[in-house]
């Protein structure tokens, strides 16, 4: 925080000739931001490498000596080395952020000519190790180069440390001699290897925590956003269950072949402080939740998925008691932001919504429209999470946004498709509600009033606007986000912003024409009025529409009169003191705010905040409960000490990041709402944008809605080999941004063309981005 208003205070906002010396500070500051980051992510690399050699053991003595006190105790030296990297990239993340928000820079696009050749090669490379994907239909999905980079390199240190562990242990053990009455080389070796699976867990623990924290500041910085890193979370899920799994198996064998199968349940410590039997209650848990993960299983029984992992706590719980307080140090890193994000989501999701209003269209779709607090900001690829506790208190989805934060409408644009037992109840108890509705038309209370969300998560950027060209494929409710892409585009044409994308090409398959209702909100001529006057510069936008069922009715009208809508206010009307009662309840907030994690300095001081609070506490139950209670003759009992580990880091997270959090102006006005200055949210009735746009005999000569715009293919699906060649010879030489939200069959055919053309055409380059969305 410190950094930050010095540089506002250095950087005063000018247009004078010191605006460039200026615009050269800050790109420094951050250029040694982003090098700080990556240099304390391979410092940390580097210990774990180190951790199973001599020299690690030798650096570690060093700083044990270097970091003990009668304060921390022994217990200091892994949270120094393995946790304290974590937390540390994390802070200069935030403030990287923080300062690219207070004074961000246009990216260029690849081929801009204000790039210098070195630039613009650069920005390719780096652009296609992310975009261009290199392995289609493998078990592990679409694998682009920086995917299998991660996978490379997580891989490359576990087995650098298991070999620098087996290798000398296993030749001390062949060339050792068995003495009688003790275990056997293969017996030793049983051990040796047990133990060395057992060690490399907290690395592959750490990373598993890190792609879950959905504000994780970490994932913010190398822009990857939350919904590809669940696939990041699945692939260190399999990992570190094969690595528990083969650790519980080989120990449970070497006790077998020793008689001593009592051991596997006994909860006595050791000399190295692990006990037997914690790990064998969280290792039972890790594999339920590996089970049920696994993508048949989940597929079919989300429910039972989603319940299942939420034993987490218990693997998290037992596993501490497994290996004591002092190496939980080894993976306490990503774990503590993990439960940071998840306090903090408590915190924004405990909040019941208000004025929530809901449509259902002629498709089936149900369309939510959430009020924000205004000037709420978000990205065009934002997403939502819901949870509606009258369908189940546990389960939240992730939808993704269909409008923008640029229109002025102080509402989010949610659409769901009725597909899973959870969307179908939600669609259902809405006409459930509307029916009773129009039984009694003062009686407003409709289903989705009892509504929470969390959100918006997403991209840190909206990347789609590199691309002069862009190609958006969907399939079915995949053009939700496209939907928001769209309507920011048009905003920012309107607007005048420059290096936008200039040609956008939507390709949308989908099973019923009545699903095209979907489109009727946008109106692309009253949004911007310069695609009626002819401009050249504004957006050239074309929409072709794949209609898989050749029975498809095409008449749109006899649709209208079903399309239902209410608006959220659970009173009657007419009724001010009942709605005045509703609005200043303690449990319920009438509009979303943004998420903490997105307000960087806030969250550095919670994380900061919540560091302190938990070692203040863990050195003080050291210095005033462990050490005057423990000696050799009545040593303190270890799983107590855990216990006390538990608290320490609740009071650090929830009371002294509670703390900073409830003094903080943005999140006091959130907790704690006045109803007096609750933002007015328009109603469905009246499109907020749609009056302050001037009508025109020119717009009204366009097209009303892009619903009207759609080229209607029936009876057949898109052929993307004459799709891609068309982009590629009208585009010549040129990038076009690939854009594919849809089933996984989908995905990989737009997937194996993107690559087709890029090794072998190479007429224009096609980048690939995937947005979908899959738990």
């Amino acid at each position: 925080m410190v950094m930050m208003k010095l540089v506002e205070l250095l950087l005063p906002v000018d247009n004078t000739g010191h605006g460039h010396r200026m615009r050269s500070f800050v790109r420094v500051l951050r250029i040694c931001l982003r090098v700080a980051c990556w240099a304390v992510a391979m410092l940390w690399l580097v210990l774990w490498l180190l951790y199973p050699t001599t020299p690690g053991s030798l650096f570690k003595q060093d700083v044990t000596e270097n970091v003990y006190s009668s304060f921390f105790g022994t217990s200091a030296t892994y949270y120094v080395l393995y946790a304290c990297p974590v937390i540390v990239v994390a802070i200069l993340a935030l403030l990287y952020l923080e300062l690219t928000k207070r004074f961000p820079t246009k990216e260029l696009q690849v081929n801009d000519s204000k790039r210098s050749k070195l630039e613009r090669l650069w920005a390719a490379f780096t652009r296609n190790i992310w975009t261009q994907p290199l392995v289609v239909r493998s078990p592990m999905g679409i694998l682009t180069a920086i995917d299998l980079f991660g996978i490379g390199l997580v891989l490359f240190v576990v087995v650098c440390f298991t070999t620098n562990l087996t290798v000398p242990r296993f030749d001390s053990i062949n060339h050792g001699e068995e003495i009688p009455g003790l275990e056997k080389k293969w017996q030793a070796k049983l051990d040796k290897s047990g133990e060395l699976f057992g060690k490399v867990i907290p690395f592959t623990m750490t990373l598993l925590f890190l792609p879950v924290t959905r504000g994780s500041p970490i994932l913010r910085l190398i822009h990857v956003p939350f919904e590809h890193a669940v696939r990041y979370h699945r692939w260190l899920g399999h990992l570190t269950m094969l690595l528990i799994t083969s650790h519980g198996v080989i120990y449970s064998i070497y006790y077998s072949s020793r008689h001593e199968t009592h051991m596997i349940i006994a909860w006595k410590y050791s000399q190295e402080g692990i006990a037997n039997l914690p790990g064998v209650v969280g290792a039972m848990a890790g594999v339920l939740m590996w089970v049920t993960a696994i993508a048949p299983v989940r597929n079919r029984f989300f429910n039972l998925f989603y319940g299942t992992h939420q034993l987490y706590i218990v693997l998290f719980a037992f596993y501490a008691w497994h290996v004591g307080k002092g190496n939980m140090g080894k993976c306490m890193g990503g774990i503590f932001l993990f439960f940071i994000d998840r306090f903090l989501r408590m915190v924004q999701s405990r909040k019941r919504l208000t004025s929530v209003s809901a449509q259902v269209l002629p498709s089936g779709i149900v369309e939510l429209k959430i009020p924000i607090k205004q000037g709420f900001e978000y990205n065009a690829l934002s997403f939502v999470y819901i949870n509606v506790p009258g369908i189940s208190r546990l389960e939240w989805h992730p939808f993704s946004s269909a409008s923008s934060s640029l229109n002025t409408a102080n509402t989010i644009a949610i659409c769901i498709k009725p597909l899973g037992d959870w969307t179908h109840s939600l669609h259902n108890a809405i006409l459930e509600n509307l029916a009773t509705q129009a039984l009694n038309p003062r009686l407003q209370c409709p289903f989705a009033l009892k509504l929470h969300a969390e959100g918006p998560y997403g991209h840190e950027s909206n990347y789609f606007l590199r691309y002069k060209n862009l190609m958006l494929v969907a399939g079915g409710a995949g053009i939700t986000p496209f939907l928001a892409i769209l309507n920011d585009l048009l905003k920012r044409h309107e607007l005048k912003q420059e290096k936008l994308p200039v040609c956008v090409q939507v390709i949308w398959c989908v099973r019923s024409i009545s699903e095209l209702s979907t489109l009727r909100d946008i109106r692309p001529a009253q949004i911007c009025p310069r695609l009626a006057d002819g401009d050249p510069n504004s957006l050239n936008l074309e929409v072709e529409v794949f209609v898989t069922r050749d029975d498809a009715i095409c008449d749109f009208t006899q649709f209208d009169s079903k399309i239902l809508e209410f608006e959220d206010t659970c009173t009657n009307k007419g009724d001010a003191a009942s709605k005045a009662d509703s609005v200043s309840s303690n449990d319920t907030i009438s509009s979303l705010h943004p998420t903490t994690s997105s307000q960087n300095l806030l969250m550095a001081a919670i994380i900061l905040s919540s560091v302190a609070g938990f070692v203040l506490m863990s050195g003080l139950f050291n210095l005033y409960v462990y050490t005057p209670r423990n000696s050799p003759q009545s040593p303190f009992p270890l799983a107590l000490d855990v216990f006390l580990f538990f608290i320490s880091t609740g009071v650090g997270i929830v009371v002294s990041g509670g703390a900073v959090l409830l003094l903080w102006n943005p999140a006091w006005s959130y907790i704690s709402p006045n109803p007096a200055t609750l933002p007015q949210t328009p109603t469905n009735n009246t499109r907020a944008e749609d009056s302050t746009k001037p009508e025109s005999k020119d717009i009204e000569a366009q097209p009303a809605t892009l619903m009207d715009m759609c080229k209607v293919t029936k009876g057949s699906r898109p052929q993307f080999q004459e799709i891609f060649d068309a982009a590629a010879t009208r585009f010549r030489g040129e990038e076009i941004g690939v854009l594919i939200c849809g089933s996984k069959g989908l995905q990989e055919s737009v997937a194996l063309k993107c690559r087709s053309h890029n090794f072998k055409n190479r007429q224009a380059q096609f980048h690939f981005h995937s947005v979908s969305f899959d738990l």
